[in-house]
């Protein structure tokens, strides 16, 4: 049974920037000039840190059954990153465990899935576990392999609307890692969106986010943020997208539900379905979910939907 959560919080407004966060449904509507007059929906699944421990694949199969049973059905789902609990510093046999248990649940979503990588989901880079980095595992092989994705960056079209998905997380050997969208894919972003021109609607998918303001409500308004909690050229990539008709960028990582409004474009934060890595609601008020988003024609609209998971702590 699909569950109601009132509002809780009013949304924020600073001057050009707006901002939504809550710990229950969201629903927010976006217009977008050019678009082709095309109704369908579609998902946005983030942060399942999936593992064998704390009920988490009983956790992610009932948030996927909530999905099955969503009144408007998806086209497809965007998955925004970390689907395992992880393999930065685990062996191959637990790695391979943990692929194992994210591609028996997705198997049963029956949808196309489109994927970010995030920080979880990079093999072997914690350097504690004996892996060469020429093997093709290592770092990002290992999740392209087990979720088929061929390209680290990609782009597609559905009903007049153009999704591009990006990778948002930089290794070094070490287990050093940070948020960025390397050059290489902002050369690729550049003509890419030169060739996509200024009418039609752009949604972008990242697992690290580019514009939040998850600082100020968890570490004060005057701290910033560090390079492992937002992409370090955020500044570059809003200024590369201003010119476009870019509608939303969906963003996992830091398990909120938040959405920030710059420059006509939405940056959509979309909670986690682990939640507080399956230990409860994040940071207390924010429901385990996902997010269903909807195009009707020139509008996009989003919705939290919690999915009703009571954690299950295991005792010490």
């Amino acid at each position: 049974m699909k569950k109601s959560f009132p509002i809780t919080r009013r949304d924020l407004i600073f001057g050009g920037v707006s901002l939504a966060t809550t710990g229950s449904t969201l629903l927010t509507t976006l217009d977008a000039d050019g678009a082709e007059p095309q109704k369908f929906s579609f998902v946005h699944i983030t942060d399942t840190h999936i593992q064998p421990e704390l009920g988490a694949a009983e956790g992610v199969k009932k948030a996927f059954d909530a999905i099955r049973a969503l009144k408007e059905k998806p086209a497809f789902a965007l998955i925004g990153g970390d689907i395992v609990m992880d393999v930065a510093l685990v062996d191959r046999p637990r790695s391979d465990l943990l692929y194992d248990l994210w591609n028996k649940a997705a198997a049963e979503l029956s949808l196309p899935l489109y994927y970010t990588v995030g920080n979880h989901d990079v093999y072997a880079i914690g350097g504690k576990t004996p892996v060469a980095a020429d093997d093709p595992e290592f770092g990002k092989g290992m999740w392209q392999k087990r979720t088929g994705v061929k390209n680290r960056y990609d782009t597609f079209d559905f009903g007049g609307w153009r999704f591009v998905t990006l990778d948002s997380v930089g290794v070094a050997a070490g287990g050093k890692w940070w948020g960025e969208i390397d050059p290489e894919q902002i050369r690729w972003l550049d003509d890419l969106l030169r060739k996509t021109g200024k009418e039609q609607p752009v949604v972008f998918l990242t697992h690290i986010p580019v514009l939040t303001m998850f600082g100020l409500y968890t570490e004060g308004t005057t701290q910033a943020l560090t390079e492992q909690t937002i992409v370090r050229n955020g500044k570059e990539f809003a200024e590369l997208i201003r010119p476009y008709n870019v509608k939303a960028v969906f963003q996992g990582h830091t398990h909120v539900v938040e959405a920030c409004d710059y420059l006509g474009t939405r940056y959509i934060t979309g909670g986690a379905v682990c939640g507080e890595w399956w230990k409860g609601p994040r940071l207390g008020v924010h429901p385990e979910g996902f997010t269903v988003a909807t195009v009707d024609g020139k509008t996009i609209s989003h919705r939290y939907v919690p999915y009703g998971w009571q954690a299950r702590l295991e005792k010490a």
